[in-house]
């Protein structure tokens, strides 16, 4: 129902867009050409178990160039017998009746997606092998040595992206262990129980090295991943480091544990086939090449937000220090209280993982923060000052100008001539209260060490 919702959203704005731009047109005075502003195509969108990143897509590519799009099917699933109109923007999935009515048409076509990369269509694909890439490159920069994927179906996309991911691993000297897929279209039939396959998920979490880095096929199955190491009693990310594709903010924000993604371009690749199924509908012969739309980045969230150790301690200073370095409050006293060590051991033992002090730590995560803020945000200095625990402006600028060699603003406008200018406020995060771990947080360390 959710994701009919939001398709619906998506199609009214379309039509309302259209209807709106002639009201405008008239209101002014201003004359238009009716057979230049009617809708130039029809247009089925036989997309029934998908993304919604491909409504959004389709709708912007509609939009612009003034289509009518026939959204039966998002709607009801049943394939429209006898339709004719003049293209059909796709996504397959198993559905064998919609490959068929496909082909059967005659009519212009593109598929979004290689799952069935066995029918032959013009097809838009994202580049599943640089995802892999991108997530092994991020877990690599943070120390990690033990990995695992998790597959979502046994099919050519899932075998994709593992592959860019256990290849960027292999050119580092790493493996990639396998975790039971989230379903199946063949073998064992007990991996569709939901229950059986929560037990043998855990089972194998729990059996794994630690610190562990999970790759999720998407933001569905690595939530997932993150639900089953909290019944296991796994920290994540201190214990187990997640992270999904897709950036779906459904999903990422609103799971235990706030969930990195990589981002799957799925609009751009929704709008790029729209683009092909206008050229053919134009005449224009397919490309003899599958169009692939490379990821836009990578969004960083707690899942993944900590440096691989190996001491329990260290891992539990870090994250002390990552939930309350918006407090200016915070010192090495603090952090030493929130462990259960004294203060040498604590840091002797952090310096032995970290290649650095206790302090350098929480200069250096506020130094990245208030960098990521000056790009992302349009707050004032003193607004990132007050979000990222520095008491003063100043302080932060002295801080700032000994790390990088330059002030904030110069920083920002470097950032915005690469990058462009950011294009809203972020709201600032309240200090949270300054406190140890809670006892919470220490039985669920216990039983991780266990």
């Amino acid at each position: 129902m959710a994701r009919r919702s939001a398709a619906n959203t998506i199609l009214r704005h379309t039509s309302c867009h259209f209807a709106s731009s002639i009201r405008a047109r008239s209101q002014a005075g201003g004359s238009y050409d009716a057979d230049a502003m009617a809708p130039k195509r029809s247009v089925l969108l036989a997309l029934t178990d998908t993304h919604h990143g491909f409504f959004k897509g389709a709708a912007r590519y509609a939009r612009e160039h003034h289509w009518h799009v026939v959204a039966d099917m998002i709607y009801t699933a049943k394939i429209p017998l006898g339709w004719r109109g003049d293209g059909i923007l796709s996504f397959i999935g198993d559905r064998d009746d919609l490959a068929e009515f496909i082909l059967s048409s005659g009519l212009p076509a593109v598929e979004i997606s290689m799952v069935r990369n066995e029918i032959r269509l013009p097809r838009v694909e994202g580049d599943s092998e640089r995802i892999g890439c991108l997530a092994a490159e991020h877990f690599l920069e943070r120390g990690f040595r033990h990995y695992a994927w998790a597959p979502f179906l046994d099919d050519v996309v899932n075998a994709e992206r593992y592959r860019g991911f256990a290849n960027r691993l292999a050119r580092a000297s790493f493996t990639c262990h396998l975790l039971p897929p989230a379903d199946t279209r063949h073998g064992d039939s007990a991996t569709r129980n939901w229950a059986v396959r929560r037990k043998l998920l855990t089972r194998e979490l729990q059996r794994l090295p630690k610190p562990l880095a999970v790759f999720g096929y998407n933001d569905c199955v690595a939530a997932d991943i993150i639900d089953a190491c909290d019944e296991a009693g796994l920290l994540v990310p201190e214990a187990v480091a997640v992270m999904g594709v897709d950036n779906d903010l459904i999903l990422c924000e609103c799971v235990r544990v706030p969930l990195s993604s990589v981002c799957h371009d799925l609009e751009g690749m929704a709008y790029q086939a729209a683009a092909l199924l206008d050229r053919l509908m134009a005449g224009r012969r397919p490309p003899e090449e599958i169009i692939r739309v490379p990821p836009t980045g990578l969004v960083t969230r707690r899942s993944t937000d900590i440096v691989a150790v190996e001491n329990l301690q260290v891992a539990r200073a870090l994250r002390y220090i990552r939930d309350q370095y918006t407090n200016p409050l915070l010192g090495v006293e603090a952090v030493v209280a929130a462990t259960d060590l004294s203060r040498r051991p604590l840091e002797k033992a952090f310096r032995q993982e970290m290649k650095r002090t206790l302090n350098e730590e929480i200069v250096r995560l506020r130094m990245e923060k208030v960098k990521d803020l000056l790009t992302t945000t349009r707050l004032n200095v003193v607004d990132v000052a007050a979000a990222t625990g520095f008491a003063r402006p100043s302080h932060l600028f002295r801080t700032f100008r000994k790390q990088l060699g330059l002030s904030p603003k110069t920083y920002r406008k470097r950032k915005a001539a690469k990058t462009g200018p950011a294009t809203s406020p972020r709201p600032v995060r309240k200090p949270p209260v300054l406190g140890p771990v809670g006892a919470g947080s220490r039985r669920r360390l216990r039983r991780t060490r266990s």
